[in-house]
């Protein structure tokens, strides 16, 4: 079921209530306090599906449930020249394994840094097809979002992913259901130090390093959604740092996949 349903129906119910209310059958007083515990319920609703590492609507992966000092880096919407190339050669040098969540028009554009991903041993989930705020679309688009992005990193690996992180993270019954049935995994994060937004490479790092814990996922991109053309040079500058001092405090790094067996 969609979220916006759900919301729709709650709307109603509140409408029903101020209706009945201002016509006498119910007193006022009640059609208020019900309208007001719908508009707090319909809040709810929309903040569970927009809350990375909540499960409310189903099964998410957002940190491993483990007591090791290891954290899984992933990487959203890439493959994006320059930046991929650099944080590969990055990770390459520091003999890292990370998890990259790649948007299926992107991986098409680009399909010799997907391959390198794989190459490098390297974790390849998909990111949907086209970036898509998949709470915004019907069933059906919102499969088709998920095959086109399952299918082009088939059609250049060979090999179908486990694993999707939903644009935003954003996710619903709908979201769940459909990934589930496609044999896909949902992974989110629990850290998010909003690298895409370029507040200084310090910045990103220190948002990692206090907010870090064994099992993390830690949320940096590699790449930009499709329509966008944003700088990453500020996550690449980050990302040795983050690395050296991670693993100063005893941390080890880990695939999404490696994850769920901690």
């Amino acid at each position: 079921m969609k979220v916006a349903w759900l919301l729709g129906m709650v709307a109603a119910f509140c409408l029903l209530l101020l209706a009945l209310g201002y016509h006498g059958k119910i007193k006022k007083r009640l059609a208020l306090l019900g309208s007001c515990f719908g508009i707090i319920l319909g809040s709810g609703l929309l903040l569970l599906a927009v809350l990375p590492g909540d499960s409310f609507y189903g099964p998410v992966l957002a940190a491993g449930h483990t007591n090791q000092k290891v954290v899984a880096l992933t990487f959203d919407d890439g493959p994006y020249s320059p930046y991929t190339e650099k944080i590969l050669a990055i990770l390459k040098k520091k003999n890292v394994h990370a998890t990259f969540f790649v948007v299926g028009e992107n991986a098409l554009a680009h399909p010799e840094l997907v391959r390198q991903i794989k190459a490098d041993g390297h974790l390849i989930g998909t990111h949907t097809q086209h970036h898509k705020d998949l709470l915004r679309l019907d069933k059906q688009e919102v499969r088709d979002e998920m095959v086109m992005g399952v299918e082009s990193i088939r059609e250049i690996t060979g090999e179908k992913p486990r694993f999707i992180r939903p644009p935003h993270g954003f996710k619903d019954y709908e979201v769940i259901e459909q990934a589930e049935s496609l044999g896909l995994t949902v992974v989110n994060w629990d850290i998010i130090p909003r690298d895409w937004t370029n507040p200084g490479t310090e910045t990103i790092v220190s948002r990692v390093i206090e907010n870090v814990k064994p099992g993390s996922v830690i949320l940096l991109h590699d790449g930009d959604s499709p329509v966008n053309k944003g700088s990453r040079e500020q996550t690449v500058q980050a990302l040795p740092e983050i690395i050296d001092r991670l693993r100063v405090e005893g941390y080890s790094f880990v695939t999404v996949e490696e994850l769920q067996t901690k």
